[in-house]
C-alpha cells in the first residue's frame, strides 16, 4: 500500500472516530445543554401525532441515553379522548418515549420511534372498549409497548369486575408486510393466555383474532369480515382437548345470530339470536357425549353459582339440551333458564331415564363447611314398567302399580358418589322409607337399593 492510499485510510478512520466521539458526547451531554420544560407542550402534541393517544405530563421530563436514547416522563396520564371528563385510561410514573438520532441532534422531538409504559394500572370501563376498537381499526400509530401492567375492568358504577395482570402488550404496525398487531401476554382468572389480533391493510375489512390459553390448553381462532357498521360476519373455531368446535356469526341491524354449521361433528352446538337494542338473548345449546358428573361440576355449578356483576344488563331465555350422555341411565335431558335483573332463574329441568320415564327436577347448590353440594328434588314419572323391571332387575308385578317416585339427590362437587334420600312412592307417606339414606357408588349398588325400596 503506497503512502497516498494509507493517508486516505487513516484520514477516513480519523473522521469516523471524530464523528463517533462527537455523537456520543452530544447524546450524553444533551440533558445539560437542553431545557425540557420549554418543550413539554411540543412533546405532548407530538406524542399524539405519533401514537394517537393524548398525553398529559405532571412532572419532570428528562433525557436518558441508556439503554436507548429516550425521554422519561416521571408522572403522566393518558386518554383516548382529549377533553373527556372521565377517569384517565392510564396513570403512570414510568413512561418512556424513544427518540430518533435526528431528534437528538435537532432537538425538535417530532419523530418518536416508540413508547413504553411499565408497572402501571390500566383502567378500562366497558364503554371504553368501543374506543379501543376504534383505535385498532382507524388509527396509524408508532409501536406502543406495555410491560408488567394490570388491567382493571370497571362497570358503570366504577366497580371493578375483573382484574388481569399483563406481562406484556405489543401494539404496532409492520410496515413491510402491511400488518397491524395487538398482542397480549397475561393472565385472567388464574389462567395464563396469549391473545393476538391482526389486520392486513391490503384487506382492511378482515381481521383475525387468536387466543391461546395454557393449562388447560384451549385455542380460539376468530375471523371477522366487516361490510359496514350495521353488518358483519365471522367464524370461530375452538379447540379444547379432543373437541373442535366451529361457529358462524352474523350481525345485521343490531341482531346477532350464532349457529353451528356442522352439528354432527361437534359436541357443543349453538343456535342463538341476540338482540342488542334492547338487549335480549334467545338461544339453545346442545351438549353431547359428556359425563353427567362433568356437567354438574362445571356447567351447572357456573350457572347456578354466579357473580351478579358479570351478568350486567343481560336478559333472555336459554335452553340447554343434553344428548347421547355418557351415563348408563340418563341419556337425554333439557334445562330451561331465564336471565333478568342480574339473576339466572331455573324454570324447568327434565331428563329421560333410559326408556323408563321422565324425571322432573329442581336444582340448587349449597355450601357446607367449604364444600359445595349439588342438590336436586326429583319426581320420576314411570312410563314403561317392563323397561323399569329389566334395568333394575325386579319382578314386573312388583312395580306395576308404581306411577311416581319422588326422591332427593345430593352430590358433592368434585366427587362421583351420590346420596339419595326422602324417597316417596306414589306420593304415599312411608316414614321409615323417607328417613332412609342411600349412598350410591355404581349402577349395581343402585339396583340393590331400588330392589330394597320396592320390596
Amino acid at each position: 500500500m503506497n503512502k497516498i492510499k494509507q493517508n486516505k485510510v487513516t484520514f477516513t478512520l480519523l473522521l469516523f472516530a471524530i464523528a463517533i466521539i462527537f455523537s456520543s458526547l452530544t447524546i450524553l451531554s444533551l440533558p445539560v445543554l437542553f431545557n425540557y420544560k420549554s418543550k413539554v407542550t411540543i412533546i405532548e402534541n407530538n406524542f399524539y401525532n405519533n401514537f394517537k393517544i393524548y398525553l398529559n405530563s405532571y412532572n419532570n421530563i428528562s433525557y436518558k441515553p441508556f439503554p436507548k436514547p429516550h425521554l422519561l416522563v416521571e408522572k403522566a396520564s393518558l386518554k383516548l379522548v382529549k377533553n373527556e371528563e372521565t377517569e384517565d385510561l392510564i396513570k403512570t410514573s414510568n413512561l418512556k418515549i424513544f427518540i430518533s438520532l435526528k431528534d437528538i441532534y435537532l432537538r425538535t422531538f417530532n419523530d418518536f420511534l416508540s413508547t413504553q409504559i411499565s408497572d402501571s394500572n390500566i383502567n378500562i370501563r366497558l364503554s371504553d372498549i368501543k374506543k379501543i376498537r376504534k383505535h385498532l381499526y382507524q388509527n396509524i400509530n408508532k409501536p406502543i409497548i406495555f410491560n408488567n401492567c394490570k388491567v382493571f375492568i370497571k362497570n358503570k358504577k366504577k366497580e371493578v369486575i375483573l382484574i388481569s395482570p399483563l406481562k406484556k402488550i405489543s401494539y404496532k404496525i409492520n410496515t413491510k408486510n402491511k400488518l397491524k398487531y395487538f398482542i397480549i401476554n397475561g393472565e385472567v382468572f388464574g389462567l395464563k393466555f396469549k391473545s393476538e389480533w391482526r389486520r392486513n391493510y391490503k384487506e382492511p375489512n378482515i381481521s383475525f383474532h387468536n387466543i391461546n390459553i395454557f393449562n388447560p390448553n384451549i385455542d380460539v381462532n376468530n375471523i371477522f369480515k366487516f361490510e359496514n357498521i350495521k353488518k358483519f360476519k365471522g367464524k370461530s373455531e375452538i379447540s379444547y382437548g379432543k373437541d373442535k368446535l366451529k361457529y358462524e356469526i352474523q350481525f345485521n341491524n343490531n341482531i346477532i345470530n350464532i349457529f353451528s354449521p356442522n352439528e354432527k361433528n361437534s359436541n357443543f352446538n349453538i343456535n342463538s339470536k341476540i338482540q342488542l337494542k334492547p338487549f335480549f338473548l334467545e338461544g339453545e345449546l346442545t351438549i353431547k357425549n359428556r359425563k353427567v358428573e362433568k356437567i354438574i361440576d362445571n356447567l351447572l355449578f357456573s350457572l347456578l353459582l354466579y357473580n351478579e356483576n358479570f351478568l350486567g344488563n343481560i336478559s333472555g331465555l336459554l335452553k340447554i339440551k343434553f344428548d347421547e350422555l355418557n351415563n348408563k341411565l340418563i341419556k337425554k335431558g333439557e334445562i330451561n333458564l331465564s336471565i333478568s335483573e342480574k339473576k339466572i332463574n331455573l324454570n324447568q329441568a327434565k331428563f329421560n331415564l333410559h326408556k323408563i320415564g321422565i324425571i322432573n327436577t329442581n336444582m340448587s347448590f349449597e355450601e357446607d363447611q367449604g364444600d359445595f353440594k349439588f342438590i336436586t328434588n326429583n319426581q320420576l314419572l314411570v312410563e314403561d314398567h317392563i323397561e323399569f323391571a329389566k334395568i333394575f332387575q325386579i319382578g314386573s308385578k312388583k312395580i306395576k302399580k308404581i306411577k311416581k317416585i319422588n326422591f332427593d339427590l345430593i352430590k358433592k362437587v368434585g366427587e362421583t358418589d351420590i346420596t339419595i334420600e326422602n324417597i316417596k312412592i306414589n306420593n304415599l307417606e312411608n316414614e321409615k322409607l323417607s328417613k332412609e339414606i342411600f349412598q350410591i357408588k355404581n349402577i349395581q349398588n343402585l339396583r340393590s337399593y331400588i330392589r330394597r325400596v320396592i320390596d
